[in-house]
Order: C-alpha cells, then structure tokens, then sequence
C-alpha cells in the first residue's frame, strides 16, 4: 500500500466530493474502487486469496489516512467493515472453497462484505437473538431480521449470525455467508450522520444457504466468530477514529486567531490535544494486543473500555469549544462532530461491562 498515492487521493478526490456524495445518498462505487486499486479492500488477506498480506497496523494506518485527510468517517466505517467484518472473518474460519470463491472478488472489491449481527431491539445480545437457520433437505433456510446492518444497502456477501438451536441460547448461535438474492432483502435506514456508510435492515425471509457456506461448525457463531469480530472491529476502528479526532482538532484550531482566543478556550484546545496525543499511543498498543502474537486478555478489554468511556467525553468537549467559539455550523467541522456521533452507538453497554471488570 503506497501511502503518500492514499493520502493524495483522500486530499483530492475524497474530501472535495464530500459534499456531494453526503447530499445524493452518500456511497459511490467509483471512489471504492480507486480504494480497492490502493490495495484497501484486500489488506490483511493474504496474496493467496488476493490480497495484500498486509498487517493490522498497516490496515490501521492506511483508513486512518482515508478518515483523517478525506474528513470522511463514514466511508472509512464502511471499508472498516468490509474487511474485518466479512473477508478477514472468511480467511479465519471459511473453507477452502468458500475461500477460493469469495475473498478473490472481496479484495478486489468488486463484491462489497456486511456483518448482519445485530436484531431490532436486542443490538448484539446473542442471549436475544432469533433468527433462525433450520436444516432442510441438506441445506439451511434461514429467517429472522438483523439492523442497523454498515453496508447493507449496497452489499452483496453478508455473514449472518443465526440460531440453529435456539433452546441452546448462546451457545446455539452459528454465522453464514449469506449472498444478496432471493429472500434476502434490505431495507435502507435513515440515519442523521455518517452519510457516506449506508446502513440498512437485512430481512430474511426463507433465504436458502447452503450447507457449505456454514462458516466453521454449527455452534461457533458467538464463542468463536461474533466474539472475535467484535474485538477486531473495535481495536481497528478506535485507531481511525483516534486520526478522525485530531484532524478535527487541527480544523478547529486553524479557523482561530491565536491572539484573540480566550484564555480558557486556549487551555481546553490544549489539554484535548495532549488527550489525542496519548491516545494515539494506546490506540497502537491496542491493535499490538488484539492482532499481536500474544493475546491481550484483561488489559485489551480494560484499553476498550477505557476508550468506550474516554473518548464521547473528548468529543463533547470539544463539541462545546467550537460552539462557544463560533464554529459549531462551520460546514466541515458541524459535519466531523455529527459523524462522530458514531462514539455513541452501544455506550449502554458500559457501564455494566465496567462491573464485571471488579
């Protein structure tokens, strides 16, 4: 991956089109595939299946280029998830057929990948989910609906968590890859910030899987897959959003007159950047834990937390001086600080996982 061609491309071609991609329904195909070119859409898949062979850190710091120099969260969310919500999980626990099929056509991004993990009402609580996958002539019949599903709209592989055995709970939960057709149909979703990542409600109704597109072993869905995903998604996307944070920064502090800022708002717009400047170190410490040889454990789920609860509180604060200092409706930074919204999602989630810390 050429870093300096991305960093041009993201200058040029990402951030000017922003505008214009935000306003008539946000996804396009054709930066995608410049993205897919720069070798985006294939990195940490191996060259066998297609890929880069890249590493998580050079992932990492190629989106984080996308975000911070294209002011674009939400096409960095999408790409994001095509690679460690769909091929990566492939290339981890899919056969060899299922490998050779799919992941050639991911990398190059001519397929676009979705996770559908999520139910209406119930988020992620695999103890909650209901879609079903029963058995039927040798092959499975999945049913149920998931949402808010990154990429829904505009994919066209998913991997579906769906029960076959709903009396086992948890542990009756097995993932699929799902492809867009016939009883499979996608709702788009409305949402008031990253409007260049389309979400979606994925509906299943009788969809027709084949048993060979089971990923892994009937039981495998949380405990081995959607447990994983979760934390590789996270260690991923706190990194770039991290990238996100200070170039918000740096936009802020740029449309101000050194001499005429307030003493108060000068020591706020200070402190937040020593935060992001820590961050960004534990942020690297973090994708080290999550994709290093040695498993992270206590100390990876401390570093997600902390950043679960750490990072809203960075941004409300700096929600508050650019309002105070008369940039809250500037038309970039208005759109950053929406996108950054994003910090919210699932933040109910905290406060009962920081007790199962003690």
């Amino acid at each position: 991956m050429n870093t300096e061609e991305l960093r041009v491309f993201a200058r040029d071609n990402i951030f000017p089109t922003l505008e214009k991609r935000s306003a008539r329904g946000g996804f396009d195909r054709s930066p995608w595939s410049e993205l897919a070119r720069l070798g985006l859409t294939g990195a940490m898949i191996e060259e066998e299946w297609g890929g880069g062979g890249g590493d998580a850190r050079d992932f990492v710091s190629g989106v984080s280029i996308l975000a911070a120099e294209g002011c674009d969260l939400g096409l960095a969310l999408s790409l994001l998830d095509h690679v460690i919500l769909s091929a990566y999980p492939l290339q981890h626990f899919g056969s060899q057929a299922l490998k050779e099929h799919y992941l050639p056509s991911l990398c190059r991004g001519e397929r676009i990948g979705a996770a559908a993990i999520s139910e209406p009402g119930s988020g992620g609580d695999p103890n909650r989910m209901r879609t079903v996958a029963r058995r039927e002539n040798g092959d499975y019949v999945l049913s149920g609906s998931k949402e808010p599903i990154t990429n829904g709209p505009v994919a066209d592989l998913f991997m579906v968590i769906a029960s076959t055995d709903l009396e086992a709970g948890k542990a009756g939960l097995s993932a699929f890859l799902v492809e867009k057709g016939d009883g499979l149909r996608v709702e788009e979703l409305a949402l008031d910030f990253l409007p260049t990542s389309p979400h979606g409600r994925v509906i299943l109704e009788d969809k027709l899987v084949p048993v060979g597109n089971l990923l892994g072993e009937e039981g495998w869905g949380h405990e081995r897959i959607s447990r994983s995903v979760f934390i590789w998604e996270r260690a991923v996307i706190i990194p770039v959003i991290l990238a996100f944070m200070e170039r918000l920064h740096h936009l802020v502090v740029s449309n101000l007159e050194p001499a005429e800022m307030p003493p108060d708002l000068r020591i706020v717009l200070a402190q937040r950047k020593v935060e992001a400047t820590a961050y960004r170190a534990v942020g690297e410490r973090l994708v080290e834990l999550t994709f290093g040889p040695v498993g992270g454990g206590r100390e990876l789920m401390e570093l997600l937390l902390f950043f679960g609860k750490s990072l809203p509180t960075w941004v409300e604060s700096m929600r508050d001086a650019a309002a105070g200092a008369g940039l809250a409706e500037e038309e970039t930074v208005g759109r950053m600080l929406a996108d950054l919204r994003l910090l919210e999602v699932g933040s109910s989630m905290l406060d009962w996982q920081f007790q199962k810390i003690l």
